[in-house]
């Protein structure tokens, strides 16, 4: 069997583009790892595809094509590849998954599919092509939509995984053809690698905790160490929620690091509380590579912290800030924009980040993500139904000041930020023009607003 596997192009409505972030997708190197050595796979990145979907399938010629919904800002694009390759190919099975799947299967023209994978699929994804190569049933694979006998869509069951050390490391030799495109902001080259799965905490705004049930599971230090190894790459975005949930493995993971004189720089994801409650852990880290770390300081008000289940305090983000500065470790702070806030706010936000001397701050605006307690608590507010929109620079909910002034101020929040000094004052600065770009369609997404009060 010939498998080809796809990740999407960008939407045609895109204000995060390929010009400040393009990171390989390593979920289908997990996919594609262990079944090398039985079926003959090819990954294509239509990021980077000059040819059409037709041309690419003539080429190839698959007899199954995976193609990951990786985000729901990629929907429509998704389906215009999926309505494309069943119209002409119908002979070809057809599997998706990836998150907007998992979460829900609304806005997905499943017409045109044959399988969908949910949640962590690598076991599924391996179990369905052996199924299908043998001829086999498929009601015993867990976390499978397929059409049975009478046409319906059915789901076998629910299965969480108990360990994701049973995941063979993924195959880089399957995206080499791209290696040396993949970004993340000013980490070029970098590879992606993921040191745990899950996370216990129940942010508000977060939908992965409900999909791992609140489980952490870690994966072996020496199974991290190979992997590290393998990597030609010095830059290093390890994908984790929150890869410090576990510090005695962390410390472990770092000493073992050192002693195998692996010498790379880390971007990683990490709560404050975390810092807080361990400095002696980032100092060890600091000092093997870590280079920079993506926190969600999320607001700079009490009540919000509240509101959004985050479990810190202000005087806990302010301690982790100045730990993380004395280590030299550079700090890319997250904070959520509300949809209630006014210029005052906005100015307030604006004078603790320089208060702080926040290294790279990003912002979003406060975004009810699908499947989330957000979501369900605010959705029959939301004013907009636009896809792309969920992107975390977008308003679904009424705002406080008038829409054109709302975008206005939220867009200055990066202007500020670029303008603090020449070179690396903002996380996503992008290439050529491309933050100007950025900027002027944040101030005009008013007008994509139809029938708004204004």
């Amino acid at each position: 069997m010939k498998i080809l596997l796809i990740w999407p192009p960008s939407p045609d409505y895109c204000v995060l583009t390929e010009d400040f972030s393009c990171c390989e997708p390593l979920p289908l190197e997990y996919l594609g790892a262990p079944l090398m050595d039985k079926y003959d796979i090819d990954i294509i990145d239509m990021r980077f595809e000059k040819d059409d979907i037709r041309t690419i399938i003539k080429k190839t010629n698959p007899n199954l094509i995976g193609l990951s919904v990786p985000y729901s800002v990629v929907v429509h694009t998704c389906n215009r590849l999926l309505e494309a390759i069943k119209n002409d190919f119908p002979a070809i099975k057809i599997v998706i998954g990836g998150h907007h799947p998992t979460v829900t299967l609304y806005h997905l023209n499943l017409e045109y599919v044959d399988y969908i994978l949910t949640g962590e699929a690598v076991e599924t994804f391996h179990s369905l092509v052996d199924n299908l190569s043998d001829n086999k049933p498929l009601i015993d694979i867990p976390n499978l939509y397929y059409y049975n006998h009478d046409g319906k869509l059915q789901f076998t069951y629910s299965k969480d995984i108990e360990s994701i050390d049973v995941f063979p490391a993924p195959d880089r030799k399957l995206l080499k053809k791209y290696s040396n495109l993949y970004f993340h902001a000013h980490y070029d080259p970098v590879s992606l690698i993921r040191f745990s799965y899950g996370c216990p905490y129940n942010c508000s705004f977060c939908i992965l905790w409900k999909l791992c049930n609140r489980r952490y599971l870690t994966r072996q230090n020496e199974k991290i160490i190979e992997e590290l190894k393998s990597i030609s790459n010095k830059n290093i975005y390890v994908v984790d929620d929150e890869a410090f949930i576990d510090v005695k493995k962390m410390h472990a993971l770092a000493d073992r690091i050192n002693e195998a004189k692996i010498q790379k720089k880390y971007h990683m994801y990490v709560r404050s509380d975390s810092v807080v409650r361990n400095p002696d852990l980032f100092k060890k880290w600091a000092e093997i590579g870590l280079d920079s770390v993506l926190i969600g300081l999320e607001s700079i008000y009490e009540k919000e912290l509240k509101i959004y289940r985050k479990k810190i305090s202000l005087n806990m983000a302010y301690q982790c800030v100045e730990i993380l500065h004395s280590y030299g470790i550079e700090i890319r702070a997250n904070f959520i924009v509300r949809q209630d806030y006014t210029k005052v706010d906005f100015a307030n936000l604006l004078k603790e980040v320089k208060r702080l001397n926040i290294d790279r701050p990003t912002f979003a605006v406060l975004t009810p993500f699908f499947g989330t307690d957000d979501y369900f608590r605010l959705k029959d507010q939301f004013i907009i139904n636009k896809l792309e929109f969920f992107d975390c620079f977008h308003t679904f909910l009424k705002t406080e000041l008038p829409l054109k002034e709302f975008y206005f101020e939220f867009a200055n929040l990066f202007k500020y930020s670029a303008e603090r000094k020449s070179k690396g004052a903002i996380f996503y600065e992008g290439k050529n023009s491309s933050f100007d770009s950025f900027i002027n369609k944040i101030q005009s997404s008013y007008e994509y607003y139809e029938n708004y009060n204004k």
